[in-house]
């Protein structure tokens, strides 16, 4: 079991004058799981939502096996993607079972960077 906090964001694009975020998490893109949305964090959301995985042990350590990350603005029409983060579940996971705190750079759609995940 990998459980994942999905903590905070912070200086993310300001992709729409009021930013109300949500993030989605996944490992398995058939099983996606959704934190609550912040309605008052603008750039700096915070979520604090935990999300727990279901994985085999050779997944776990696994090279290639990565956890996907979306934020997401809400828009009346559509919601504005704000940037992904991707970071390989081994590079997640302590060997003592400890829990770690780990900051990553979103990214923008056009690969550049805007804004750190804090999980």
């Amino acid at each position: 079991i990998l459980e994942l906090n999905i903590i905070s964001a912070q200086e993310l694009a300001p992709v729409a004058r009021c930013m109300k975020t949500y993030a989605i998490a996944w490992i398995d893109p058939e099983r996606k799981l959704t934190t609550r949305v912040d309605n008052t964090g603008g750039t700096s959301p915070t979520w604090n939502d935990k999300f727990v995985f279901r994985l085999d042990e050779e997944a776990l350590y696994d090279a290639t096996s990565i956890v996907v990350i979306e934020i997401y603005a809400l828009h009346w029409f559509k919601d504005i993607h704000v940037g992904t983060v991707q970071a390989l579940i081994s590079d997640l996971v302590s060997p003592s079972s400890a829990m770690r705190f780990v900051t990553l750079e979103v990214l923008r759609a056009s690969g550049r960077p805007h804004g750190l995940l804090n999980i």
